[in-house]
């Protein structure tokens, strides 16, 4: 069972784990998967390069399966849909595909 941060600490100080080992064992946890990704790479083929994706990458491509399944877009903006997808849509959101929508201002009457 994992520990959660509000339960009592591992060590027996007493303390919560939160206040006593958490960032320790987090920092020994980061420590290890860095040492386990570089030992990955290493063991790679010369040939295969990981590649980063980019933001725009992956927004293309959310867009890409949510036209194959049908289903809605839920990238980008909360009131400018799709203006990440890069659908067309310039950054003042006013391009094909793009809905303006209001703003918090606007909403509240002001």
């Amino acid at each position: 069972m994992k520990l959660g941060r509000n339960d009592p600490c591992h060590c027996g100080s007493g303390r919560k784990y939160k206040h006593c080992h958490y960032n320790e064992d987090r920092a020994a946890e980061a420590q290890a998967l860095k040492e386990a990704a570089e030992e990955a790479a290493h063991d790679a083929p010369e040939g295969a390069a990981a590649e980063e994706a980019t933001p725009q990458d992956t927004a293309r491509a959310a867009a890409e399966r949510a036209a194959a399944t049908g289903k809605r877009d839920h990238s980008g903006s909360r009131f400018m849909r799709n203006s990440a997808a890069g659908s067309g849509a310039k950054a003042s959101g006013k391009g094909p595909g793009s809905t303006p929508r209001a703003t918090r201002g606007a909403q509240r009457g002001s």
